[in-house]
């Protein structure tokens, strides 16, 4: 088989492939999406990355209150060597996730840039050429 013909199977493998995503998410085979979504969808996770097990501890019960929120900070105390280590894995993997993604949209990006200009050069993915041998 033919490099040319082996990259024409492909693009038009690729097409098929992307034509099938988008219909499963209810998009017509030749429609565009928006790359701001992702952009949005990145910046969440950057923000939402980093977790913390220390929020606040309050109640709104009149008697009750005060002792309920201090047997609370008791516990969390005595329970901060276990709970801390875990918190501390999580983060390091949300950041490693999140260090991934962006990684992947800039590769994205950039494919995207050459598959313009390989389309401005007259070369078409998805659209497969005779071989000339």
């Amino acid at each position: 088989m033919t490099t040319s013909k082996r990259a024409g199977e492909l693009r038009g493998q690729a097409r098929r492939i992307r034509e099938a995503v988008m219909a499963r998410h209810g998009f017509a085979p030749n429609a565009t999406v928006a790359l701001v979504a992702g952009a949005a969808r990145l910046n969440d996770v950057a923000r939402l990355a980093r977790v913390s097990a220390h929020w606040g501890i309050a109640s709104d019960l009149p008697l009750v209150g005060p002792p309920l929120v201090f047997l609370r900070r008791a516990l969390r105390l005595v329970l901060r060597w276990y709970i801390n280590p875990i918190v501390e894995q999580q983060n390091e993997f949300n950041q490693a996730v999140s260090r991934a993604l962006f990684d992947l949209q800039t590769e994205n990006e950039e494919l995207r840039v050459e598959i313009s200009g390989l389309r401005m050069g007259g070369e078409r993915p998805g659209v497969e050429r005779s071989d000339p041998a």
